[in-house]
């Protein structure tokens, strides 16, 4: 599966940005620095606003400009809108696999970015969402490496 890319939910992005002394943290983080030093790190404009209300919410010691750091230091690693194309390819995820709306939309924009794999600890390990004529694995970052699922695509 050369050239694969990896759509990051927002949790994993969200305890990438920890501090906390859980090895959740550690684990994101290297999920995260591993995904970005192979540059296959995909995201959108939507896990970009979930992450700026979770921090807002959750990290109340952090500076609007800090919250607003933490968004754009995710930006180069992708900022595409959710469409109309993109709201129909998550109807068909919703119609086949009753995942909620918002996890239905992250999906069906990681299908329409072209990525194999979808990094997330809230969707079934392991699952392969087919829509649109293309198709993509759920990875739970705390049930494998990232060499476990990168190794397949080199």
């Amino acid at each position: 599966m050369s050239g694969g890319k990896v759509f990051v939910d927002t949790n994993i992005v969200f305890y990438g940005r920890d501090v906390a002394d859980d090895p959740r943290v550690k684990k994101a983080q290297h999920w995260l620095t591993e995904l970005a030093s192979r540059q296959v790190l995909v995201t959108n404009v939507q896990v970009l606003n979930e992450l700026a209300n979770a921090l807002f919410r959750k990290r109340q010691n952090l500076s609007t400009d800090d919250v607003f750091q933490a968004v754009d230091d995710f930006m180069s690693f992708g900022s595409t809108p959710v469409t109309r194309g993109t709201a129909d390819l998550a109807r068909r995820i919703k119609r086949t696999n009753g995942y909620s709306w918002w996890d239905c939309l992250l999906l069906a924009s990681a299908l329409e970015l072209g990525c194999t794999h979808f990094l997330s600890e809230d969707l079934q390990d392991g699952q392969r969402i087919e829509a649109g004529g293309k198709a993509l694995t759920i990875v739970s970052p705390f049930a494998h490496t990232p060499q476990d699922i990168l190794s397949r695509q080199d």
